[in-house]
């Protein structure tokens, strides 16, 4: 889920489009659709935060990946170093200074420097893969 802060209040969407881009400097991704109400907080966010969600909350992913600009409710959250919202129970978190926004199709790329990573959560992060969610399998 990433988040930012606005004028209005904190904002979030579920993405699914998100990767790594460089390790030196720490530089990610997301997509964001020019349709989506929060397109424009999005491109005019100057930081914004990547809630890499834990098992045992799709519900949270599903509720930030509905219509609608107020998908924050009654979740649990803190503004994290750059101000934006920190989900609570996420994995991990990276706090990223929005870089720069290039244009591509009917998305948005949103490009962001990483300047602060909150360490992985106890447990494992969510999966969600050929449209529903599964888990990772136990190695060994």
């Amino acid at each position: 889920v990433v988040t930012t802060a606005t004028e209005r209040g904190p904002v979030g969407m579920t993405v699914n489009s998100f990767c790594s881009v460089s390790l030196n400097p720490p530089v990610v991704l997301f997509c964001v659709r020019h349709q989506s109400q929060l397109h424009e907080a999005f491109s005019a966010a100057t930081v914004f935060a990547v809630n890499v969600l834990a098992e045992g909350q799709e519900a949270l992913s599903q509720q930030f990946a509905r219509p609608g600009y107020d998908r924050f409710g009654s979740v649990r959250w803190r503004p994290g170093v750059t101000r934006s919202p920190v989900l609570g129970g996420a994995h991990a978190v990276l706090e990223c200074l929005t870089d720069r926004l290039l244009p591509a199709g009917d998305h948005d790329i949103v490009l962001g420097r990483v300047v602060a990573a909150h360490p992985l959560a106890p447990g494992r992060p969510l999966l969600f893969h050929s449209g529903r969610y599964g888990e990772l399998a136990d190695g060994g």
